[in-house]
């Protein structure tokens, strides 16, 4: 609800008297029109709490309520997040995309857009342009006729779509989201797929992989959980409005069975959902489930053990590949790295599966994991690629990417609990308070290792190219970079040296050896070797950096790199063609091309 709404609400729930709408328009400073507008949208709200409002002909309106209904009403208006300015535009651009996925079957107008908003016919075209945009990550299209709008595409794709949207839609609007059943679901932003199946199904759904859970004696965790849930749901919704999956799918893959317990889990879901809904869903639905299941990370040793064959173990050679080459790009022996391989591998079996079925899932932290781990990130991608290719596996996507780069990441934190940071501590005397310094530095930072306690008369007497970090509680005449601090060390100066040190840290791990001159990157212009690149030029094995750069990579014998500029249907691909002999030149390329970026006339290093 937006602010106005939210004001006639707190009216509405404090006025004991019939008053006519005209009476809330005055107060409010709206049309009549648009306070009765307002009334219809609050009502979707309250009638799920069994609230009303009674409209009696030549006296008005007055809202209906218990007093247990009052402490849920104020409960929703404090759950309630106001949107405004660029928030306003997202969600409502979210919602029409969420209609409109929901409502295939319908076409709508811009004038019913228009009105149902209270926006301009220019904003709600606007609208839907970014709709378009969101629906070409899943190849679906706006269809506009003289009829009205809806997409068209692929049963598959839209429920793709609907998945994402859903869980998308939360983000912006959690006053969406009304109660919760048990720890998970008050954890969990789910019930916003009661935007497809009303309350009471949705508790349906819950309930039935709460039972499944129990039988099988296994939590399905998140992201899988929201994504099998709202997966079933939108099944089962567009089931009920006659849309079936009709993609020519292989009947061999739609039977094959490699886990007989998950198998048998599908059937009981499948049956359970055509019992409540009196429906009937076919083969391909079915199978549709169970590659669901086989690809949200459940697991079972007994079977396991007994199951395995030869051919099952590609996920085995993947993760020690994968652990591989990430550590020849990163420089770091992960393979000494105790537990890595088997948390990794817990994840890669069911990731595999969700790649070859071609099931997504989201990564809430995609974003901070891009922002605060860049190099690493594409480092993983490379990675990822690399073996994707070798075991002709199809590409897994970002938020697949950010949950691998989490366990290096995780890692890297133990590794660096381990690394010393060799520390020295300048006062005026060197004694006294400085010892006092010392010991709370060392008392505070696992990392910290003192190399000397000194006084600031005596530092020229000690070799600084040995010390990592300086604190001082004095100012100092030197050409290294120092920390300081007061000698009691309080809780800024602590925020001060644990930065500083992450920093330092960070340095460790950064190859010493990158030196940008030693990686030149040639920019062709030449047509004739454009035209040539672009005839050898294979599009899936395009690797997306930002915006419109990629990367392309070629194993040869020697290093080089060169940039290109190829331009396609009006648009203009970056693209950085790579031949690479080895794992550390590609890191270091991928290093630099992440650091320094390309420059305002977009060739790089030109």
């Amino acid at each position: 609800m937006n602010k106005r709404q939210v004001d006639l609400l707190k009216k509405l729930i404090v006025q004991d008297e019939y008053q006519p709408i005209k009476y809330f328009s005055n107060i409010l400073g709206a049309s009549v029109k648009t306070i009765s507008k307002d009334l219809d949208d609050i009502e979707e709200v309250i009638n799920s709490i069994g609230v009303s409002i009674d409209r009696k002909q030549g006296m008005g309106i007055r809202l209906c309520y218990t007093p247990p209904q009052l402490d849920k009403l104020n409960n929703i208006l404090n759950n309630i997040v106001l949107f405004d300015g660029d928030k306003v535009v997202e969600h409502r651009r979210t919602e029409i995309l969420l209609n409109l996925l929901i409502n295939t079957n319908k076409y709508t107008t811009i004038q019913k857009l228009s009105d149902r908003y209270m926006v301009s016919r220019t904003s709600i075209n606007n609208d839907l342009n970014e709709v378009q945009e969101s629906l070409n990550r899943y190849n679906l299209e706006l269809s506009k006729t003289l009829k009205g709008t809806k997409i068209v595409g692929s049963e598959i794709n839209i429920r793709k779509a609907l998945v994402s949207t859903i869980q998308e839609y939360v983000k912006i609007n959690p006053s969406y989201i009304m109660e919760y059943q048990n720890i998970r679901h008050k954890e969990l932003n789910i019930t916003e797929i009661n935007t497809i199946l009303n309350n009471k199904s949705v508790s349906f759904f819950e309930d039935l992989l709460n039972q499944l859970e129990n039988e099988l004696k296994l939590v399905i965790y998140e992201p899988y959980y929201t994504n099998l849930l709202s997966h079933l749901a939108i099944m089962t919704n567009r089931i009920i409005n006659g849309n079936y999956i009709d993609d020519n799918l292989d009947e061999n893959d739609s039977l094959l069975v490699m886990n007989e317990r998950l198998y048998n889990s599908a059937i009981y879901l499948i049956e359970e959902i055509e019992k409540k809904f009196n429906i009937k869903i076919n083969k391909q639905e079915a199978a549709y489930v169970y590659k669901y299941l086989i690809s949200i990370g459940l697991s079972f040793d007994d079977d396991d053990k007994k199951n395995t064959k030869e051919t099952d173990l590609s996920y085995i050679y993947f993760t020690k590949d994968l652990i591989n080459i990430i550590s020849q790009m990163s420089e770091v022996n992960y393979d000494l790295s105790l537990g890595l391989y088997d948390k990794l591998l817990l994840h890669i079996r069911p990731m595999l599966n969700r790649a070859k079925y071609n099931i997504q899932i989201k990564n809430p932290l995609l974003e901070d994991f891009f922002r605060e781990f860049k190099e690493e990130f594409f480092i993983v991608k490379i990675g990822c690629f690399l073996i994707c290719n070798r075991y002709g596996i199809n590409m897994i996507n970002d938020h697949e990417i950010a949950y691998i780069l989490s366990y290096f990441i995780s890692e890297n934190e133990k590794i660096d609990g381990t690394i010393k940071v060799r520390t020295v501590v300048i006062c005026h005397s060197g004694y006294g308070t400085s010892q006092l310094l010392a010991t709370r530095l060392v008392k505070s930072f696992n990392n910290i290792e003192m190399s000397g306690i000194i006084s600031s008369n005596s530092i020229n007497n000690v070799d600084l190219d040995k010390v990592d970090l300086i604190v001082s509680t004095v100012d100092l005449d030197i050409n290294r970079p120092y920390l300081m601090v007061s000698a009691f060390l309080n809780e800024i100066d602590k925020e001060n040296v644990k930065n500083y040190i992450e920093n330092i840290l960070k340095g460790k791990r950064e190859s010493s050896s990158l030196k940008y001159e030693d990686i030149p990157l040639r920019f062709i212009d030449n047509k004739r070797d454009i035209e040539e690149f672009k005839s050898l030029l294979i599009e899936d094995n395009l690797i997306h950096i930002e915006d419109n750069t990629y990367i392309y990579l070629t194993v040869t014998e020697d290093d080089s790199a060169k940039e290109y500029l190829i331009e396609k249907e009006d648009m203009e691909k970056r693209i950085i063609a790579v031949n690479y002999s080895n794992y550390t030149y590609l890191s270091k390329l991928i290093r630099l091309l992440i650091r320094k970026g390309l420059d305002e006339e977009g060739q790089y290093g030109k």
